[in-house]
């Protein structure tokens, strides 16, 4: 007694077969070692180092984007857009070949894209951080006025660090040859 025909169908023209019938003709035929190079016919090996290696480019990815994103959060003047990628993953290339790029190594290509002026920047945020960077030089400058203006006392003087005594010393010697020269001179 049968219960059913567990066998399959092979058709007769090699060319009809599916991907497993034809690996399984060959088998049949001796002719394994000739199928063409397809994932289908891979070895579990071939198979196993092959979704290992996707997975070693898609952490890749996963890593080149956080640092790209973190490059692009530390400078909100680069327009992100398909020119300024195209551009700076050409530099990248140039500069450190093919890999997985550092977020020090995104700056060096940025400061080279800048440099050749090869980028499309928002000219906006450009003037806003120029004027925070000028103001920034003001509020030191004053501060330093500030500090330069001050007169410590002789305790506070044998407590300081000897460099900070030097740029003290410094800074009245160069007041002391200014006034020199605004009232007429050496003689």
């Amino acid at each position: 007694m049968s219960i059913g025909d567990y066998t399959r169908n092979l058709p007769a023209n090699s060319t009809e077969l599916d991907p497993l019938n034809q690996r399984v003709q060959a088998s049949l035929d001796g002719t394994l070692d000739e199928l063409p190079d397809t994932f289908e016919n891979w070895q579990a090996p071939q198979v196993r180092e092959a979704v290992e290696g996707l997975q070693r480019a898609d952490e890749n990815r996963t890593k080149q984007r956080a640092n790209a994103d973190a490059f692009l959060a530390s400078h909100p003047e680069f327009l992100d857009i398909q020119a300024n990628g195209e551009t700076m993953n050409r530099t990248l290339e140039a500069l450190y070949g093919e890999r997985l790029y550092t977020p020090a190594e995104f700056e060096r290509a940025y400061k080279v894209c800048r440099a050749n002026k090869t980028l499309q920047l928002d000219e906006a945020e450009l003037a806003k951080q120029a004027q925070a960077a000028a103001n920034a030089r003001a509020k030191a400058e004053q501060k330093s006025r500030a500090a330069a203006a001050r007169t410590y006392t002789e305790e506070e003087l044998y407590e300081m660090p000897l460099e900070e005594l030097r740029q003290i010393e410094n800074r009245d010697l160069q007041k002391r040859q200014e006034k020199i020269a605004q009232e007429g001179g050496w003689y």
